[in-house]
């Protein structure tokens, strides 16, 4: 019993009921459950503290909860009132709350566009669970006299001897990308297949849908996306069935072992079919795997954690010593890490598999989605200061009933904040409608997903927007004196008006500045791409080939390819309106040409490019001859030992008078020059023309190089010009010609004049982006200028009665409100011409090839700025004009 005395109910649960419970029952419900306790305390001690919390939980009623005093709190009963008031308000001056929503909501719909696409540029693979600690390798090689090399790419040997010899390295990753016909039987089809390390998805946040999740990437299996999942097998499951790839003069059957989501748009690892790289004999030679200057996977290290890369570097030098020994001094061999999270937008580091862009262009649409939604913000400014006559009766009478200024302030900041939320809504409705077509002119995969964290987002900028563009209105509308008010005064003082004539000349100032920048883009487009790049390029088409089964080896390949490019010759040329057919192992619009090195004479290492090519490339493609002949397809000894060079290289060798003399290096086989064609843009015209070497034989360049780079597919390909009238029809022709030769392999085939356009694809994309934003920038502009007219009209309207009643006509009143912005629009103007000439400079400088920025585009950008104010002013002048003069002397 004494034992049982001690035993007390659990103090959390009784203080926990008198927190919740209202104290005129607290008492009854304590005895109650206090009584009960007693009782069954008696009998089983510890299940009478249990059943204590459940009685204290079973109490936890409405009925039985305290109410929350709630404070009659001034600023909650003033922010509720402030929007109510705001709402009538906006309610009654429609035709204002309509340009303030939609001028906001047409800024915001372009910055949340702009903003999906900046921020999908800046997250590329920053998605992966260990992205902080995966690094991809870079090597430069340098041995003097320009043969500097620098590659992103990796040997093969580079790998197992990072895990062997560093220990801050957890794992190493090879990713390599090749061409294989997949199929086995009718209609293969050529297919972009990664070979990669078998930890694969253990080092990368890839996910896996289903199938063998644990290890989908071991020998003779393969991991297919979505999309290639359905490709080939349709609705039937996947998992469990066979591929067959053709890999060098051999047929694999892949299981399928796993599926895999597609990849997201922000990562540079596009794959669809994935197999592991663990037979490496069979995608390099034997060779290469023991090769330390040869380049061909990319290498990404997996640190261990709280591991520091530049230590890790640091150890580089000694391990390359130790493998390389004697075969390098010091310095000629050096190796790095690039984050992972940097490769996509640092163009100082050479491109591999992975997609590198241009973090200008990225910096561009940034500032101009701000520039756009800036100038939404200043409209509303302008447009509610002009509105603040107005509503100075209303002021007055606050101030008359004891309102304090910052009551003021807070009032208007409400309306503020109340539009940009209404706005906000707008803009992103529009952007929602309005993302299919933003993703066609980007060329992404965007969407606009309504997480917690956008939400958010949208609030914060919401109540930003609204701050930033309420306040100066607000103070403008609280510091009007109430002697003013009632004698009909002024809005503002002298500061005041200089505030808002320096937001016209801002407004002004990017409006041109967008419109300028957007016509100097527009140029240098239509230059990139109707410029005279030295040869035939309209209704020119190319069709892909392949090498015959069992041509092991980079030169077999290319000399099947020509094989099977005679036979597609000969039948292509029974149309009459094919025309100019050849055959080259590169074409113009793809980038990675051959590109060679050798040491000359003198030991002097020299580079340039080499096009192999059958008798018709320099005349099918009209290119035009400055010394000597082109190929002779009658004649044997062009076939073995002619080549033909641009201009380029004879200013780089330093060659005179070079028709039948030869390169200048010790090793070439038997060659001689028989011709020099004109300087033609076989690459982009970012780049100046560089040296070119067209051979119809290769054997005798690379018998005498020492350094081969192929960023291209080298097998060749036939082009012809089309001359018939329709060029829907060039399909119909392939596909029969195709299906006779070719029938098990998939026709692929390209417009010259298509590719080259994908060449400068970035550019076009910015400048429809920028384009659409001007546009919307010119809109703005415009409602920005109804605001401010608006505004002078307001302040006016005395003026303007009189100069009424002593027969002011419209032109004169037109005059007058045309005075109050001309010296805006010129200050204006001439801030955006060096401001413009400097930037767009700038981006120019990215091209070899460029247009001169002239004075006709700030001319004509001047010219329309002054048209769109000019149509405003038109108006409000027309709209002044017919009001009754004896209401304008009446508004006080």
């Amino acid at each position: 019993m004494s034992k049982q005395q001690h035993i007390s109910p659990p103090r959390l649960a009784q203080r926990f009921l008198r927190l919740y419970c209202r104290q005129e029952f607290l008492e009854e419900i304590e005895g109650d459950i206090y009584e009960l306790f007693d009782r069954r305390v008696s009998q089983k001690p510890r299940r009478a503290r249990w059943l204590f919390c459940w009685d204290v939980l079973r109490f936890f009623r409405p009925m039985n909860i305290k109410r929350i005093k709630t404070t009659n709190s001034n600023i909650i009963n003033m922010t509720r009132n402030n929007f109510k008031v705001a709402a009538r308000v906006l309610w009654k001056q429609k035709t204002n709350t309509v340009l303030n929503i939609g001028s906001i909501a047409v800024g915001m719909a372009c910055f949340i566009l702009i903003g999906l696409y900046v921020r999908q540029e800046l997250s590329f693979d920053k998605f992966h669970d260990k992205g902080d600690r995966i690094y991809r390798t870079w090597t430069k090689e340098d041995y003097g006299q320009g043969q500097q090399f620098f590659y992103t790419s990796s040997p093969l040997p580079l790998a197992p001897t990072l895990e062997a010899n560093i220990p801050e390295v957890e794992a190493t990753v090879l990713v390599d990308y090749s061409n294989f016909l997949v199929g086995d039987g009718e209609n293969r089809l050529n297919e972009r297949v990664a070979f990669v390390s078998p930890n694969f998805f253990d080092v990368f946040s890839f996910k896996l849908l289903k199938g063998n999740v644990q290890k989908p990437l071991e020998r003779n299996t393969i991991v297919l996306s979505e999309d290639y999942a359905l490709k080939y097998f349709g609705s039937e499951e996947a998992v469990g069935k066979h591929i067959t790839l053709q890999v060098n003069d051999n047929k694999v059957s892949y299981e399928v072992s796993a599926i895999m989501a597609n990849m997201p748009s922000n990562t540079g690892f596009q794959m669809n079919m994935i197999v592991s790289n663990e037979d490496k004999e069979r995608f390099y030679n034997p060779r290469a795997l023991q090769a330390w200057f040869n380049i061909a996977p990319e290498t990404f290290v997996l640190l261990r954690e709280n591991t520091s890369a530049q230590e890790v570097v640091e150890k580089f030098p000694e391990m390359i010593n130790s493998v390389l020994g004697d075969r390098i001094e010091e310095g000629q061999y050096e190796l790095g890490l690039q984050p992972l999270e940097d490769i996509h937008l640092n163009p100082d580091f050479p491109a591999a598999s992975m997609p590198v862009g241009n973090p200008r262009y990225v910096y561009v649409l940034a500032t101009i989605g701000m520039l756009v939604l800036v100038m939404a913000c200043i409209n509303y400014t302008t447009l509610s200061t002009g509105q603040s006559i107005r509503r100075s009766k209303e002021v007055g009478i606050r101030k008359v009933v004891g309102a304090q200024k910052g009551g003021l302030i807070w009032q208007y900041l409400s309306e503020s904040i109340l539009i940009t939320a209404f706005a906000t809504l707008a803009g992103v409705a529009l952007a929602l409608f309005l993302l299919p077509t933003f993703n066609h002119l980007a060329g992404t995969q965007i969407a606009i997903i309504f997480d917690l964290q956008n939400l958010l987002l949208l609030i914060s900028i919401i109540l930003l927007v609204g701050i930033a563009t309420g306040l100066y209105p607000a103070f403008v509308l609280s510091n009007l004196k109430l002697i003013n008010i009632l004698r009909g005064g002024k809005s503002g003082g002298r500061g005041a008006g200089i505030f808002r004539k320096s937001l016209v000349v801002f407004q002004l100032l990017l409006t041109i500045f967008l419109i300028s920048g957007s016509l100097i883009m527009r140029q240098q487009l239509n230059f990139l791409q109707s410029s005279d790049v030295g040869y035939e390029k309209d209704a020119m088409v190319y069709v892909n080939l392949y090498p015959k089964e069992g041509a092991n080896g980079m030169l077999n390949g290319i000399v099947s390819g020509f094989e099977n490019a005679e036979l597609l010759k000969a039948r292509l040329s029974q149309y009459p309106e094919v025309s100019g057919l050849g055959a080259a192992n590169h074409m113009f619009g793809s980038t990675g040409w051959t590109q060679v090195g050798f040491n000359d004479v003198n030991g002097q290492f020299r580079q340039f490019y080499v096009l192999a090519t059958d008798a018709h490339f320099v005349d099918g493609f009209n290119i035009a001859m400055k010394e000597g002949r082109a190929f002779d397809e009658d004649m044997e000894v062009d076939k073995r030992e002619s080549i033909i060079i641009n201009q380029a290289a004879v200013d780089y060798f330093g060659l005179e008078d070079p028709v039948g003399k030869k390169l200048p290096g010790n090793d070439f086989g038997n060659h001689r020059i028989i011709g020099v064609t004109e300087n033609f843009n076989f690459q982009s015209l970012h780049t100046d023309v560089e040296p070119l070497v067209i051979v119809q034989n290769l054997s005798p360049i690379f018998a005498g190089i020492s350094d081969v780079t192929i960023n291209d597919n080298p097998i060749p390909k036939v082009f012809f010009k089309y001359t018939g009238q329709n060029l829907l029809a060039v399909r119909d022709i392939l596909d029969e010609a195709w299906s006779e030769l070719f029938p098990n392999e998939e026709l692929n085939f390209s417009f010259i004049d298509e590719r080259l356009r994908l060449l400068y694809e970035n550019e076009a994309r910015v400048n429809k982006i920028a384009g659409v934003a001007t546009v919307i920038s010119i809109l703005i502009a415009a409602f920005g200028l109804l605001g401010l007219t608006i505004l002078v009209v307001n302040t006016k309207v005395k003026e303007i009665g009189i100069r009424k009643v002593l027969g002011a006509s419209p032109i004169t009143i037109m005059n007058i409100l045309l005075r109050q912005f001309s010296i805006q629009l010129g200050l204006a103007f001439l801030i955006s011409i060096p401001v413009t000439w400097y930037l767009m400079n700038q981006w120019l400088s990215d091209f070899a090839y460029r247009v001169d920025i002239g004075l006709l585009v700030f001319v004509a950008s001047g010219l329309l700025s002054f048209l769109i104010m000019l149509s405003v002013i038109v108006y409000h002048a027309v709209r002044a004009s017919r009001i009754n003069p004896v209401n304008a002397l009446r508004v006080e």
